[in-house]
């Protein structure tokens, strides 16, 4: 039998190394992995926190209901797995999670939506319960494919569908529930309704609330400056009149609203001037604006000021409607009258504007005269008959501005000047078309008696950042009513019934309340189309002298009302949105909660930004720069975008700055998945080294462990404070920035690199080895512990393999979770900031070696810094310090094979600071003595030339002398 082959020498001895070895692989295979992990990392978790923690305290997190209307997108994305991650936080805390998913399902875009799909159907003449059932049924398609997305996204909550575990606005509970808030603002006064202008949307055909409305930038009118002739004179311009025709000029951006206009407007303590702008032709404008009028409009160099009047002496006067002189337009007092544009007179049209209004209403209240008003254009936004045959039927906002002007050139002098403006302009924020202010009917919330409420309230409420509390504060004063009716089909509608005669309106909290319980036993508003008459109106009501209204709530008023129909009223620790819900949810919930409940539904507010493109771009269709969760979650062929999975981008989440707008696109998440490649393969090295490390019973006191491990321990306790500080604060980017630091600087290349040798080559139960692994143990726990929250499956799946490792169970069967373990908990004695100044300098002592050993290298004189020794001479000081530390634990810092203390009596080579003191010291880097060592590769004396023999070190570790006789031990064990 022929003899078997010698082993070759390197393989006998990595046999006898502590070699890592971790089944948690290098690549995370997330679209694999993460579904593997969902039910573990979200469902079943959400169930098993609120069976076992019924008695800690709770966290309610309120979630601000996403539109049921088509796919959610990146801004979602961010939104959601902020709360996400706040809600796993709190977890970790040891707190009870309280979050119920919610769906804002009525509304407009919806309704229109599901119109748009029926095509050739004569959507005009459906029947409103026809459309509430297409419109419902789109919702509960988005409703489905969203929540198929939270899912995916890791969102912890309660999927399983069972009764509260989520909630729609439309769900006949909600709706019954709702009621309740409006039928309180009934009883208290706060509901009236009136005839006055609101915003209207041509596009939408219905009123929009302030919260509806976008601003354009890039909206161009036809500005017009126009001549309204004096016609009755009164005071101080009748003796004037008498020799000159006298105009009063106004400037508007609407001059589709001519037509409508009942009055000018004057501020009472503004001076006037009546300028000659022409032989027997005086015009009167303010007097501060009267030479660029001249110049400008008027084409003069210098027009002669014939006269100045206060605005207050203006009254009384009445001139003629440029374009039907037989209708007249008073003389007004406005406060709303400014000199910063042009003229200083206002043209007023009551039913076209809320300043034009309130100044009409004032005015005919002082004196007790009639203060009706008509409004000449219908809900399309075209002219009424009632404008006259030249303006009936056109759109105002184009041909009918055309018309106007056209019909002003022709009258004498009427026309001073046209010329189009680009300007800021409201916009229906769904349909993304300008809107119109147009009196109508409708239902209106007071909320003058709730603005000193609601600021002593907002007191009480934390908000993040600071700077969101003017926001709110400032949307909450600039609103006295809000208009919460609807001209829709698919809402909750508002349950008023008119009398048929006098058009007087029927709204008592006993007939909300008898609604109320029709809806509860009929399922939910439906009953309101399809009951008759008889059994909504409350007993004692003849049907035959009634109708009921055709009005739906604003949906505000629906999402609005989630802290009494979700929450039953109890304050929620934190609602967290966009910043565009200043003036939307977080407002409209404010609101009603200060209505009913004389509070804040909230104890803190989040808000965050925008998403943008990586040049700063808001993302559309038409730049096609739309990139959605899906496209970096399963890739894009298209864009060459690799499946980076959930876990990613979830990261990517808790590196911005989500308190501005906030930037994504392929280049950001190429280092995103860099920076979680590197917390992974982090955790892979430590759970490698940790691989025969059972922490139940090898764990190394504290005062056992080496003066190295011990800071360690202290830089392990201030990344715990840094990290709990955090999110405390909400400032997840910055948990994220000291764990990258600590990897990086003292973890990777610091502590790893002056263990490694002691966790390699010392015996596997050695206590310099197991003090270094107890570290590691440490180590690991922070980090798994301090991401989970953001990369929540990738941690479970270390702590999955952590636990699988010493208690030698598979991995997919180990119990528990991590977010059911409890948060960081460093031991006090950890925190030695002595400790930590006396390695400061020994790391400043290891940088200078490490700039001698690569100088050598550079120079070709050693080609590993194990081949060194390192030389200290020492200042006293800095001598005592050197003598508190192992020798091992040195020569591992320094990576050498050697290290010799000795006084210094000469020059110092370097100077390392210690505080303010200067501690002194000579460093000499030369050859290593002896030979290398074929197992540890240290040059030590022991070590023959031949290199059979082993150090001192390794042989006590391996129980033999020389490598023939590990060969010979190999083969007995094999």
């Amino acid at each position: 039998m022929a003899p078997k082959p010698p082993k070759p020498v390197g393989d006998v001895v990595r046999k006898t190394l502590n070699l890592p070895k971790t089944e948690f692989p290098m690549r995370a295979n997330a679209t694999v992995r993460e579904p593997q992990l969902h039910a573990r990392c979200v469902t079943e978790l959400y169930a098993t926190q609120r069976l076992t923690r019924a008695d800690a305290p709770t966290y309610v997190l309120h979630d601000g209901p996403p539109f049921a209307n088509g796919s959610l997108h990146t801004g979602h994305f961010l939104n959601r797995v902020l709360k996400d991650m706040l809600n796993r936080y709190k977890l970790l805390r040891g707190y009870q999670i309280d979050y119920i998913p919610g769906w804002d399902c009525h509304g407009l875009p919806i309704e229109i939506k599901a119109l748009e799909r029926l095509k050739d159907t004569n959507r005009d003449q459906m029947d409103p319960a026809e459309i509430r059932r297409h419109s419902r049924e789109l919702a509960l398609e988005a409703i489905a494919g969203q929540k198929k997305d939270l899912q995916r996204w890791g969102v912890l909550a309660d999927w399983s569908g069972a009764p509260g575990t989520a909630y729609h606005t439309m769900d006949p509970s909600y709706e019954v529930k709702q009621y309740d808030v409006f039928k309180q603002m009934v009883q208290d006064g706060l509901i009236s309704q009136g005839y006055k202008p609101v915003y209207w949307s041509p596009s939408s055909g219905t009123a929009l609330a302030e919260s509806e409305l976008e601003y354009s930038d890039d909206h161009v009118s036809q500005s017009a400056y126009i001549r309204f002739r004096l016609k009755t004179p009164a005071g101080a311009l009748t003796s004037h009149a008498a020799n000159a025709t006298i105009s009063a000029v106004i400037w508007t951006t609407t001059p589709w609203t001519i037509p409508a206009n009942r009055g000018l407007c004057f501020r009472k303590d503004l001076t006037y001037a009546l300028l000659e702008t022409a032989p027997d032709v005086l015009d009167l404008v303010a007097l501060d604006l009267a030479d660029s009028y001249a110049t400008t409009i008027a084409g003069m160099a210098d027009a002669k000021v014939v006269a100045t009047f206060t605005g207050a002496e203006l009254l009384g006067n009445v001139f003629a409607n440029p374009l039907d002189p037989a209708v007249d337009s008073i003389a007004l007092l406005g406060d709303h009258v400014t000199t910063d544009a042009g003229t200083g007179v206002v043209h007023t049209a009551p039913a076209h504007g809320q300043d034009d209004y309130h100044a009409w209403m004032a005015h005919h209240a002082a004196h007790g005269t009639d203060n009706s008003m008509t409004c000449l254009v219908d809900g399309k936004g075209k002219y009424t008959a009632e404008a006259g045959p030249a303006f009936a039927g056109l759109f105002v906002q184009t041909k009918g501005t055309a018309a106007v002007l056209e019909a002003l050139a022709a009258s004498p002098a009427a026309l001073v000047h046209s010329a189009p403006l680009k300007h800021r302009y409201p916009y229906d924020w769904r349909t993304k078309k300008p809107i119109i202010l147009r009196a109508t009917k409708q239902w209106f919330a007071k909320l003058d008696t709730l603005h000193a409420l609601g600021h002593s309230a907002l007191d009480e409420v934390a908000m993040h950042p600071k700077s969101s509390r003017r926001r709110l504060e400032a949307t909450l004063s600039s609103r006295n009513e809000w208009c919460i009716s609807r001209q829709r089909a698919w809402g909750v509608p508002i349950p008023v019934f008119y009398d048929v005669e006098t058009e007087e309106p029927l709204l008592t909290p006993a007939s909300i309340a008898h609604v109320q319980q029709v809806m509860a036993a009929n399922g939910g508003s439906d009953a309101w189309w399809t009951l008759p008459l008889s059994e909504l109106l409350p007993p004692g009501h003849d049907p035959a002298r009634f109708r009921k209204g055709m009005d739906t709530l604003d949906v505000w008023f629906d999402s609005g009302s989630s802290w009494l129909a979700v929450l039953g009223g109890r304050p929620a620790d934190v609602y967290l949105e966009g910043s565009d819900q200043h003036r939307g949810w977080f407002q409209s919930s404010l609101l009603t909660s200060l209505a009913v409940q004389k509070k804040a539904p909230y104890k803190q507010i989040i808000t965050h930004g925008f998403i943008l493109d990586e040049r700063g771009q808001k993302m559309s269709k038409s730049l096609g720069n739309v990139l959605v969760p899906s496209d970096i979650i399963d890739g894009k062929k298209k864009n060459n975008i690799p499946a980076y999975g959930v876990d990613t981008m979830r990261f990517w989440v808790a590196t911005t700055d989500y308190t501005n707008q906030v930037s994504v696109g392929p280049a950001t998440m190429v280092k995103v998945s860099d920076s979680v490649r590197k917390v992974r393969n982090t955790a892979r090295f430590l759970l490698a080294n940790l691989n025969d490390f059972d922490p139940r019973t090898d764990m190394v006191a504290y005062e056992d462990l080496t003066a190295l491990d011990q800071y360690m321990l202290h830089l392990l306790a201030e990344l715990q404070a840094t990290i709990t500080d955090g999110y405390e604060t909400f400032a997840f980017n910055k948990v994220q920035q000291a764990l990258a630091h600590f990897i990086a600087t003292d973890l990777s290349a610091f502590y790893m690199e002056a263990c490694k040798d002691r966790l390699y080559c010392e015996a596997p139960n050695a206590p310099f080895r197991r003090s270094a692994q107890t570290v590691l143990e440490y180590a690991l726990r922070t980090i798994n512990t301090a991401i989970a929250p953001v990369i929540c499956h990738t941690a479970e799946d270390i702590r999955m393999h952590r636990l699988a490792q010493y208690t030698k169970q598979p991995v997919n069967s180990v119990p528990g979770s991590i977010f059911l373990e409890g948060w960081l908990a460093s031991e006090a004695q950890w925190l030695n900031p002595q400790l930590a100044k006396e390695w400061d300098v020994l790391r400043q002592l290891r940088f200078e070696v490490n700039r001698l050993v690569e100088a050598m290298r550079d120079r070709g004189d050693v080609k590993s810094t194990l081949e060194c020794n390192v030389e200290i001479l020492a200042s006293p000081a800095l001598l005592a310090l050197l003598a508190k530390v192992d020798g091992r634990v040195l020569e591992d810092m320094m990576l050498c094979s050697g290290v010799s203390l000795a006084p210094l009596e000469g020059n110092a080579s370097h100077t390392l600071q210690a505080g303010d003191a200067a501690m002194p010291v000579h460093l000499n880097v030369v050859l290593a003595q002896g030979h290398k060592c074929p197992r540890c590769w240290k040059f030590c004396p022991d070590v023959d030339a031949a290199q059979t023999l082993l150090c001192e070190r390794c042989a006590v570790a391996c129980g033999q002398t020389s490598v023939a006789a590990l060969i010979d031990a190999l083969d007995v064990e094999e």
